[in-house]
């Protein structure tokens, strides 16, 4: 008998989003013990091993290294280079640096994948006060996407939102780099874009799974990289900034798994 070919981005059962409640629960113990460990002339390094130790305690995956080879457990981006970084004991942090940690992690129970990121500066204080207001507004930008992640909304309806926002406080969105779906495979299609592309986007649906991140420049929207290598870098060799939040679409408000 023929079958309907079964899309990638399905409605998830409520056991699977239960699983990823579990999932989130390890990305939180880790971002907090990144936010207490980011301190001046600590090493990049140091903090991947930390992020071994807790997913070999939990007994999950970094999935980084499983799916694309990558040689750490975490992706440690910092100022210029905005996302895929792989971390080292050369990699020491500075006062000011904008360092940017995005996470995967795959359950072994029944291989689900969760998907974020957090930007900090470096040191207490004091910041750079146009630095703040770069991530500020990065945040802002997550959650005005967010909020709008409700059934029957579409995709493309909200990227004008994100894009709006951004570049009414002058900086820019990066057009090559999106979130995405997201589930039993780390990136799912369709990719939710940043800026907008008119009348496109997919329409939500309930229990729906999306990483969503907003991947912003401080002066320019361009990027290089220079394969083979991991790193992308800001075309200009300036600030780059990377939030990422995982959401499930519920009927009212959408549920920030991580």
């Amino acid at each position: 008998m023929w079958k309907k070919k079964r899309k990638t981005w399905v409605i998830r059962t409520e056991g699977e989003i239960e699983q990823l409640r579990k999932n989130a629960k390890i990305h939180k113990e880790i971002f907090e013990n990144i936010k207490k460990m980011a301190k001046p002339w600590i090493s990049a390094y140091k903090i991947d091993q930390m992020v071994e130790d807790v997913c070999k305690k939990y007994d999950v995956l970094a999935w980084f290294k499983w799916v694309y080879n990558f040689p750490a457990n975490i992706c440690i981006s910092m100022n210029d280079v905005v996302v895929h970084w792989v971390p080292t004991k050369k990699m020491i942090f500075k006062n000011w640096d904008v360092v940017k940690f995005d996470l995967w992690i795959k359950d072994k129970i029944i291989w689900m994948n969760t998907d974020a990121a957090i930007c900090l500066i470096i040191w207490d204080w004091p910041h750079k006060i146009e630095v703040e207001k770069f991530l500020k507004v990065n945040r802002e930008a997550l959650m005005k996407w967010i909020a709008k992640c409700v059934p029957w909304n579409r995709t493309g309806d909200i990227w004008y939102a994100i894009q709006k926002h951004v570049e009414a406080n002058w900086f820019h969105i990066v057009k090559d780099l999106t979130g995405h779906w997201i589930g039993y495979n780390l990136h799912e299609k369709p990719y939710i874009y940043n800026y907008w592309k008119p009348w496109t986007g997919e329409l939500l649906k309930k229990n729906m799974s999306l990483a969503i991140e907003p991947i912003i420049w401080f002066s320019t929207w361009k990027i290089k990289d220079f394969p083979p290598k991991f790193e992308i870098y800001m075309a200009d060799w300036w600030l780059g900034c990377q939030f990422e939040h995982m959401i499930i679409v519920k009927e009212w408000y959408p549920e920030i798994i991580i």
